[in-house]
């Protein structure tokens, strides 16, 4: 996928401060093609996962998802369908995608996918980083049609182990309101330097740090807030950086913003996941981010041995809410 900060433009013509930069040209869109759902009343967790719509590189990251953690024959989901707690909350995966445009056949690949899995909403949307947003509310305002208790909002280049998130729902006594992930500790800079994928204009946002937000990799929202972040967006104009305009949204509403210990956002995931010990394996509970499709795969069998094999890890000392072992005490 082309970087859409490629443009042709020169520092002088961009006004910062009185102008929308970078553009976007917000709003509510459906998707065009949407999962069939025969039984709706009883979803608990809907899970949206961003893709992306052009090249093999987003099929082969949604295959992956659809093999390892997103699978609901997944050892650890079998397990929850034994436990009591567990077993009634049902959830439902979708990928959100939009359009690839003119160029490549890539539209044509994925609503043969699509029909194939019933899995994904495509949007008339071009499918680009900008539009982020747009295709974050795209999927908020189709999950709004059921009567759903919290949505996960993720992507394509994570693991999360859903079982543990719905146990931690269960643990935390179903919370509302609700925005919960791997919050950052401190507020961030907002940047404003020309050319940087991540620069918004100071009309979008008037304040040089963002409040605390949770980043787009994983986070979770009570269903409750749906209506009053549909309702944001006429107060103030989404930008593009989706996650720090949910965090920016979610103190505006007085709503305060959860971080979740077992949610862990590292550059290196990929190697970390076969270096780290059995326990700093368990006590997560959703890795991120730039995983690619053999790690999915890879951890996937790693937490079959160690959560559902003969012969199960049990992690005995408490760190915050997760159990680790006395030898194993070591972290990510």
């Amino acid at each position: 996928m082309n970087d859409p900060f490629e443009l042709q433009i020169t520092v002088t013509s961009i006004d910062l401060i009185n102008d929308y930069y970078p553009f976007i040209d917000f709003k509510f869109v459906f998707p065009e093609i949407s999962p069939k759902v025969r039984r709706t009343p009883d979803i608990f967790l809907m899970v949206l996962v961003n893709s992306g719509a052009m090249g093999d590189t987003f099929r082969k990251r949604r295959e992956a998802v659809r093999q390892t953690w997103g699978n609901h024959s997944n050892c650890e989901q079998i397990k929850a369908l034994g436990d009591e707690t567990l077993k009634d909350l049902r959830w439902l995966l979708v990928f959100v995608v939009g359009k690839a445009g003119w160029g490549t056949n890539d539209d044509e690949l994925n609503r043969a996918e699509a029909r194939q899995y019933n899995d994904m909403l495509i949007g008339n949307i071009t499918d680009n980083y900008l539009n982020n947003v747009i295709k974050l509310y795209m999927g908020l305002a189709w999950a709004s049609r059921f009567d759903i208790k919290y949505i996960l909002k993720t992507d394509d280049d994570v693991y999360v182990r859903i079982p543990r998130i719905l146990e931690y729902l269960v643990n935390a006594r179903f919370p509302k309101p609700f925005c919960g992930g791997a919050a950052e500790r401190r507020s961030t800079k907002v940047i404003r330097e020309i050319g940087d994928k991540w620069t918004i204009s100071w009309k979008y946002y008037n304040e040089t740090r963002y409040p605390r937000y949770n980043p787009g990799a994983f986070f979770i929202l009570s269903s409750d807030l749906l209506n009053r972040l549909f309702n944001y967006v006429y107060i103030r104009k989404p930008f593009h950086v989706d996650d720090a305009y949910v965090g920016v949204a979610m103190r505006d509403l007085g709503v305060n913003v959860t971080k979740i210990s077992s949610f862990l956002i590292q550059t290196k995931m990929n190697q970390r996941i076969r270096k780290a010990n059995h326990c700093g394996i368990l006590r997560l509970h959703a890795f991120g981010h730039n995983m690619e499709p053999e790690s999915n795969r890879f951890l996937d069998n790693r937490l079959k041995a160690l959560a559902c094999g003969q012969k199960q890890i049990k992690c005995g000392v408490r760190v915050g809410n997760h159990s680790v072992s006395k030898k194993n005490k070591k972290s990510l």
